[in-house]
């Protein structure tokens, strides 16, 4: 017999990938929306520094999409060595050697993310959604752009430079011409703000038919800039804070910090101040 209770949005979606934590994770950070690279030198540093720094204590460190403005192909890091991709893609390998487990999802900004940047960097590239086996505890691990489906436009062009075709299409095309494209990308984004704000944020329900889905009431994503616990009955979903330190009224960049126990987890937000002057 079904259950009167039971979603029928879950029962039609297909359970998600699974990332494993290892045995001796005891520190797990969590970041997401970063947007780093030139036009962000001080929140490129900040990050830099805490890769060097607090990283260090950590025993994974999973982000979760958009850890750069813009990602054009793997390819960028052939060319203009010394830049901020590469400068981050060489803290994260050095974090990686020092035994930190590193995984990343792509994000609506760096969805070209491939195995040449998964190497450079001593990284795992995971699935979006997937599911984070800590312990006894399964979380829903997003980036969360496909959350908001109310921006029926985005959601369109997700679909679209999604699409392998189209990648491919647009990897053949010299890196140059890609990285125009992707500065006309920025600013046509920028224009559009005001309308994301409206439509940006994530579903309620179709967060709730996500969680029902992956059998699990924990969910954490980013991509909305809206740092917050919401409780929906006993689900929860946490929204990660995005990195900025260069342009934003209040500088903000946020690491959430999962801790597991023998029988819970302990959560802790950090707040990494206004970072370098």
């Amino acid at each position: 017999m079904k259950s009167e209770t039971e979603d029928p949005g879950a029962r039609e979606q297909a359970l998600p990938a699974a990332l494993q934590a290892q045995s001796h994770w005891r520190r797990l950070a969590l970041v997401s929306d970063l947007h780093l690279g030139p036009q962000a030198p001080r929140t490129t540093a900040a990050f830099l520094g805490w890769l060097r720094g607090p990283a260090r204590h950590a025993d994974a460190l999973l982000i979760l999409g958009d850890l750069f403005e813009a990602w054009v192909g793997d390819d960028l890091l052939l060319h203009t060595p010394g830049d901020a991709h590469h400068a981050v893609c060489e803290a994260l390998a050095e974090l990686s050697a020092r035994g930190c487990s590193i995984a990343v999802q792509r994000g609506n900004r760096d969805f070209l993310l491939g195995e040449g940047f998964a190497r450079r960097c001593g990284a795992r590239l995971i699935d979006d959604p997937c599911v984070l086996e800590l312990g006894a505890q399964r979380i829903l691990l997003s980036h969360g752009d496909a959350l908001c489906i109310d921006d029926h436009a985005y959601l369109r062009w997700r679909a679209t430079c999604r699409d392998p075709r189209w990648q491919a299409g647009f990897l053949a095309q010299p890196l140059a011409l890609r990285q125009q494209q992707a500065l006309a990308a920025r600013e046509q984004s920028r224009q559009s703000q005001a309308a994301m704000e409206q439509l940006g944020d994530a579903d309620p329900g179709e967060a709730r038919r996500w969680l029902l889905g992956a059998k699990t009431p924990w969910m954490i994503h980013g991509h909305t800039h809206r740092p917050r616990d919401h409780w929906q009955g006993a689900q929860l979903r946490q929204v990660l804070s995005d990195w900025d330190l260069d342009h934003a009224a209040r500088p903000r960049a946020q690491v959430l910090w999962l801790q597991p126990r023998t029988q819970w987890i302990g959560v802790e937000r950090e707040n990494l101040g206004a970072g370098p002057t």
